[in-house]
Formats: structure tokens, sequence, C-alpha cells
């Protein structure tokens, strides 16, 4: 499996359309055989902060479910309202 942890930080006043944007594509992912979990989180610290778990098949699956036109498609919504994103771990679950 592989696993990763995503930081996204929203334009001020955007974190729930995100949040949104984020929770339509997680129903999509999670539909799919290769994502076994894709969890949108809000942060307590920081207003326009949203952290993304996601947990796939393997590395390949991730990377395949990008060029997905829906996924596009939530990628190019969620563009506007994002200051900027960042990997934070990619992990490798051992539980």
């Amino acid at each position: 499996m592989y696993a990763l942890i995503g930081k996204l930080v929203t334009k001020a006043g955007q974190r729930d359309r995100l949040v949104a944007i984020l929770s339509e594509a997680a129903r999509e992912m999670e539909a799919t055989s290769d994502c076994e979990s894709y969890r949108v989180h809000v942060s307590l610290d920081e207003a326009n902060t949203v952290f993304v778990y996601e947990v796939w098949r393997n590395e390949d699956a991730h990377a395949a479910s990008l060029s997905l036109a829906e996924v596009r498609a939530y990628i190019d919504q969620a563009k506007p309202i994002l200051e900027r994103m960042e990997r934070i771990a990619a992990l490798e679950p051992r539980t």
C-alpha cells in the first residue's frame, strides 16, 4: 500500500468550498478498487488549511488516478481557490 498526506491552503474564506470539492472527489476515489481511503480534514490551528490523507493500492495507482478526467475536473475546480499545496509525507502503511 501507499499513503499520502497533503496540505492545501486556500485563499481567505475558501476552505469550505475546497472541502466540498475534495469530499466529492473522495466519494469517487473510494468507489474505485485502487483507493482504500481518501479522508479530508480541516486544520484546527490554521483557518484556511485542509489536509488530505489518502491510501492507495500502490504508488502507480495513485499516479494513474491523477490522469483521470474526473480527477482533473476536481483539480481544475480547486486551483482558483488555492494559495498553495504541499506533500507532507508519502508513507508505507504497516498495519
